[in-house]
């Protein structure tokens, strides 16, 4: 593996372990993948279970676990994150990027850093004014004003 922004890989995807990360074998090694640009709730485990986190678990492995996907990090962003999980894009085999459809379904919220520049960053922000303005998923209680 090289540095940020040159890391493409086709998987297939074992294990969805919630809506933002998934286990994938890479050259044979079995890793951790965190879904770039999106934050979903909490689907237990180390943490405790958040409003809407059995959801987004249950969306990304209906949409993920078992599926092949092609993977590729972001230019400028490193490669991996504290817990040592790749950080990536997930484009699906429809050529869908799995971030902005989950956001687009309110199964995850956009989560960009300040020092990010995200490739798809506008994309993921429409996304989620959309899923709120049309109440979907986690957005479905979200006040008029809100």
């Amino acid at each position: 593996m090289e540095g940020p922004g040159d890391f493409y890989a086709t998987v297939d995807v074992e294990e969805v372990v919630d809506g933002d990360t998934f286990r994938a074998y890479v050259d044979g090694e079995k890793i951790r993948v965190r879904i770039m640009g999106i934050n979903s709730p909490e689907s237990g485990g180390f943490r405790d279970e958040e409003d809407w986190g059995a959801e987004a678990k249950v969306y990304a492995k209906t949409r993920l676990e078992g599926r092949t996907v092609t993977l590729f990090t972001d230019p400028g962003d490193p490669m991996y994150d504290q817990y040592d999980r790749l950080l990536a894009h997930v484009v699906m085999e429809n050529g869908m990027n799995y971030a902005v459809l989950a956001v687009a379904e309110g199964m995850a919220h956009t989560y960009i850093m300040r020092h990010q520049e995200l490739t798809i960053g506008d994309t993921l922000r429409k996304a989620e004014r959309l899923a709120k303005a049309e109440r979907r998923g986690m957005w479905k209680s979200l006040k008029e004003d809100g």
